[in-house]
């Protein structure tokens, strides 16, 4: 399959990423990963702190190879990954945020609709690997924990990169203390929906140079 090919400004924006960031302490799929995370935001300095699981990169590869299904935790993640890399790759992306239903769980069970639209898609019977994408919501994210730690939970990567200043650290933080499944998430209040898109982005990218 071919590899991705980035548009010429993009190319550029990353050759000038290169010369300001020393990515050479990194593996290289973490280095795909941190210049696209530095390309969304701007900011040389929002990859400090990142935390990758060991074997992370290689369940994204093997999930995304075989046709994972995305869950993400708001539609603006959703909306930020890069249609022609899922077509490509054939995968489906869901995010029950908005629907009616959802919006009904939440009241009946008096918790937020992040958290509804994940124990909705939970409930969904699929054969597909699971990959969990959040950039908004840290209440979905301890809920994810909740379910992994509880062996409720099937999936192959957990990407947590909520972004504020409630609960948000708290469910950095028990993410990366977990060790039933795969993670990507990093330290602090700083994160959000483009990033935590960029992150799947790159993971697409990587798993196209691994295919080729």
């Amino acid at each position: 399959m071919p590899a991705y090919q980035p548009h010429p400004i993009e190319q550029k924006s990353y050759e000038i990423i290169e010369g300001l960031v020393d990515f050479s302490p990194y593996p290289d799929s973490h280095s795909e990963i941190f210049k696209r995370v530095i390309h969304t935001t701007g900011d040389t300095e929002f990859i400090k702190g990142f935390k990758i699981s060991e074997n992370a990169i290689q369940s994204a590869v093997q999930a995304i190879s075989h046709e994972a299904l995305i869950w993400t935790d708001v539609t603006m993640v959703q909306t930020g990954l890069k249609r022609a890399l899922l077509e490509k790759l054939n995968l489906k992306t869901c995010c029950m945020i908005h629907d009616p239903e959802t919006f009904q769980k939440a009241e009946k069970e008096n918790t937020t609709r992040a958290v509804a639209g994940l124990r909705r898609f939970l409930e969904k019977e699929t054969d597909s690997p699971k990959i969990l994408v959040i950039g908004d919501a840290p209440t979905a994210l301890l809920e994810v924990v909740d379910q992994a730690l509880n062996n409720q939970l099937n999936a192959e990567l957990i990407i947590g990169i909520p972004v504020g200043f409630v609960g948000t650290e708290v469910s950095k933080n028990a993410l990366s203390q977990q060790n039933k499944i795969p993670y990507i998430t990093n330290e602090g209040t700083r994160g959000g929906s483009t990033v935590a898109a960029s992150i799947f982005n790159a993971l697409m990218i990587w798993t196209l140079k691994e295919m080729a």
